[in-house]
């Protein structure tokens, strides 16, 4: 288009009440390829008016055509656009989102991601969790910055803005869980009298899934019981393959997916003009496969060069975008020999760059298990030296990515060298790998990985952590192991007796609250009747009564900042510090890597550490502490032979030496709490303790509530 007319016609969406972002950026697309410099223009008048009418969502729209195209608008940077988001954010509300996603480090496409989801979380809508599973949002709390979930397994669940933007997705209104939700009674019908409807369902919320993922699916949600499977399966099978409106494609091996087809399809000459002007990436990827499928994986010669045009249109749309795809289309590429040795090379190295992002665990985490193999195949094939960053990446991967990845690498020595360096982490065992070697027995025995009782040791060691994420997807599946009678009675049968009483005391002696009292007797119920000498080893278990916890809402908010602040400013820091180490070659004898590397797992360590207090802190202003005994919340004075002093008890993170103000957790705090005026108390020393006496227990003072009353509002670095 004449850049005078698309200029006059980009004011024209612009100025009016409403401007329609949505259709500007629509024609500035089209136009980047006729005249570059006028869509640059033309963005900039886009990005300018989202500011001027505080349009979040238009800013949103902005940074999404910037993500996906900012290479080709020159003189426009991340830095920029960061700034239009900034400035667009109106309300109270929208302000605390922006400040929640780490504006000043993500990159375009986390920012857009995390802003669409937080906007879009509003009381009644439902969401899914890699960690909590689906659940539908009650409240959304501005104050706190805390979205509020009901998720199946956990009501009331309170999740930071932070967390919620990176970690939650919107359900879709047809999903099998969103369904399930709203109303269990109708999916437990279908699952009753229509299990083909339930597996179609399935595989439309999922995508392809094997018929072992697709059970496993189905049994952890309740709807099909493992006793009840196989007449499921069948009946489900026959009904699928009898209704010839909805094909769906049953594959003969148990490791290939069930896919729904779109319809009966001759892929004649019709399809292939249909499939000449598809723009689509799934859209092009798929109807490759589906081709191939009915070709016998044979690319006939004259659909070559309409299948390359698109394939080739599909790499450039997902180059920099959206890395599975890319990594999809750049594999089938070069296995049906559409693409030159030059470009094969090029891809490789794309697919493991890391800049802004690691482009390789991208590309993983989206991919099935097939992809994965062949993406980890291909990488290899044109970039062999890869190796060792393939292998360094193997603590970072998903379940799904690390089992097709070791599976695609069967047999290599140094592999087999790291898999067992990995496994012999007592002390700080990784969790997607420790499922693998336990569910892949022959697998991991043939690269000599330790012996069963380690395994197991690890696995103990991880139920009983605090986790999140995959890592939490893995302890739950370590914790389903030892959950069932079959999977206990088998590896109590390879144990020798000693090893079976190690395991039996190293269970019974775990306190860590992750492991459910009820699931650790049964374990423990279950060893003594197979082994009926493990019985005399029962110790009766007593519960230790706790305190609440409690703390100032001054001291929980400055906390909740230091948090925020860890997970938008210093772990972004250390991954891109992560980046330039790697960037240095040779990650074996790197020392800034490997440096880098292990102030990651210290900041993990803090987050996890941090994530777990705020999940048990509760806040409070301590008014109405009775003073009859030394409590959170009361003036305390004490007499020793040194003299007299005062001190202030508050919450767990509570402290000011000026003030004397004490943590309740404190040593002093600890032996005062329950003691009443005139009680004799032994108080800490520097040499063991010292005999003290309870003087006076009185209410706050006006310092203490006026330190109380000032809310940080700011990450301070000392507070």
């Amino acid at each position: 288009m004449d850049k005078v007319a698309f200029g006059s016609q980009i004011q024209e969406l612009l100025d009016t009440e409403k401007p329609d972002i949505t259709a500007a950026l629509a024609m500035i697309g089209e136009q980047l390829a006729e005249d570059a410099k006028s869509a640059v223009k033309g963005f900039s008048a886009t990005t300018k008016t989202a500011v001027e009418h505080r349009d979040l969502p238009g800013a949103i729209a902005c940074m999404d055509f910037f993500a996906k195209r900012g290479v080709e608008l020159k003189g426009i940077d991340l830095a920029q656009m960061r700034e239009v988001i900034r400035r667009s954010a109106s309300t109270t509300e929208e302000k605390l989102m922006v400040d929640s996603i780490g504006l000043a480090s993500a990159s375009a496409s986390a920012i857009v991601r995390r802003l669409s989801v937080l906007l879009a979380l509003k009381p009644e809508v439902y969401v899914s969790s890699q960690s909590w599973g689906f659940g539908q949002v009650k409240n959304i709390d501005t104050f706190y910055g805390k979205v509020i979930i009901d998720f199946e397994g956990k009501k009331g669940h309170a999740m930071s803005l932070a967390v919620a933007g990176q970690n939650l997705e919107i359900a879709q209104e047809g999903h099998l869980m969103t369904r399930l939700m709203k109303d269990r009674a109708e999916i437990e019908k279908m699952a009753a009298e229509h299990p083909g409807d339930l597996v179609r369902l399935t595989i439309k919320s999922y995508g392809p899934l094997t018929i072992q993922r697709l059970q496993e699916r189905l049994a952890a949600i309740g709807l099909v019981k493992t006793d009840d499977w196989k007449r499921f399966w069948e009946s489900a099978r026959r009904s699928l393959k009898a209704d010839k409106a909805h094909p769906v494609e049953i594959p003969t091996k148990r490791t290939e997916p069930i896919r729904i087809l779109d319809a009966e399809e001759d892929f004649g000459d019709a399809w292939l003009k249909r499939f000449s002007k598809l723009r689509d990436l799934k859209a092009i990827y798929d109807g490759t496969l589906a081709m191939l499928a009915d070709k016998k994986g044979e690319l006939p010669d004259s659909y070559r060069d309409a299948v390359t045009n698109r394939l080739n249109f599909a790499l450039k749309g997902a180059d920099k975008s959206d890395f599975p795809r890319y990594a999809q289309v750049a594999a089938l590429m070069a296995r049906l020999g559409l693409s030159s040795q030059t470009d094969r090379a090029k891809q490789a190295e794309t697919l493991t760059e890391v800049d802004e992002q690691d482009n390789f665990l991208a590309a993983l985490k989206g991919l099935s298990a097939r992809d994965v193999a062949a993406t980890i195949r291909f990488i290899l094939a044109e970039k062999p030296e890869k190796k060792a960053f393939i292998l360094d990446h193997l603590t970072q991967l998903n379940s799904v990515a690390l089992g097709a990845t070791l599976g695609a690498l069967a047999g290599d020595e140094e592999t087999g060298a790291e898999v067992r360096k990995l496994l012999a982490r007592q002390a700080s065992p990784v969790p997607t790998l420790v499922v693998w070697a336990l569910r892949n027995r022959e697998d991991a025995a043939a690269w000599k990985a330790p012996a069963l009782n380690e395994l197991i040791t690890q696995a103990i060691h991880i139920v009983e952590q605090r986790l999140a994420g995959e890592n939490l997807k893995m302890r739950n599946a370590l914790q389903a192991f030892f959950d069932s009678a079959k999977w206990l009675e088998e590896v109590c049968k390879e144990l020798s007796a000693f090893d079976r009483r190690v395991m039996f005391e190293r269970i019974q002696a775990s306190t860590a609250n992750e492991w459910d009292a009820a699931s650790k007797r049964n374990v423990l119920v279950r060893m003594a009747r197979f082994d009926t000498t493990l019985a005399k080893l029962r110790r009766t278990e007593r519960q230790p009564q706790e305190r609440p916890h409690l703390t100032s809402v001054r001291s929980l908010q400055a906390y909740r900042l230091a948090f925020d602040h860890l997970i938008n400013v210093e772990i972004p820091a250390n991954k891109k510090d992560i980046a330039t180490a790697r960037s240095y070659g040779d990650l074996r004898e790197n020392a800034e890597y490997q440096f880098a590397r292990e102030h990651e797992r210290v900041l993990m360590g803090r987050q996890d550490e941090m994530d777990r207090t705020l999940k048990l802190l509760k806040p409070t202003d301590f008014a109405g502490v009775s003073c009859e005994t030394a409590e959170p919340g009361t003036r305390v004075t004490i007499e020793t032979a040194k003299g007299r002093a005062t001190y202030t008890i508050l919450g767990e993170l509570d402290r000011d030496e000026q003030l004397n103000i004490i943590s309740s957790r404190s040593r002093l705090a600890a032996a005062l709490l329950g003691h009443k005026p005139g009680d004799k108390v032994e108080l800490p020393a520097e040499r063991g303790t010292e005999s003290g006496t309870l003087v006076a227990v009185e209410p706050l003072d006006d310092a203490v509530k006026a330190w109380l009353a000032a809310i940080p509002t700011q990450y301070e670095p000392n507070a």
